[in-house]
């Protein structure tokens, strides 16, 4: 089930902390797909990364709530960034 994504989007794992992003896509199958719509992570839905080292989940805020995401989840969010200040269409 995987989408054919806009250049100049990326993983959302790539992001650093205090960097902002509006999910372009999900790649991956139904499963995640639905997990993470539960959640509200949906297209055009903008995420403020509040933590991503190198080991470890990363932790995002989305829509007031912060959510803690496997790396291998937050590599599959494909995210246009956002410059700093901007805010994303349904933050």
């Amino acid at each position: 089930m995987a989408e054919l994504l806009a250049e100049g989007t990326t993983p959302l794992g790539r992001l650093h902390a205090g960097q902002t992003g509006v999910v372009d896509g999900i790649q991956g199958g139904r499963g995640i797909v639905r997990r993470l719509a539960a959640h509200g992570i949906l297209p055009g839905t903008s995420l403020n990364v509040i933590a991503n080292t190198l080991t470890g989940p990363i932790i995002v805020e989305v829509r007031g709530s912060r959510l803690a995401l496997g790396r291998g989840e937050a590599m599959k969010i494909m995210v246009r960034s956002v410059p700093a200040g901007g805010k994303g269409p349904k933050g």
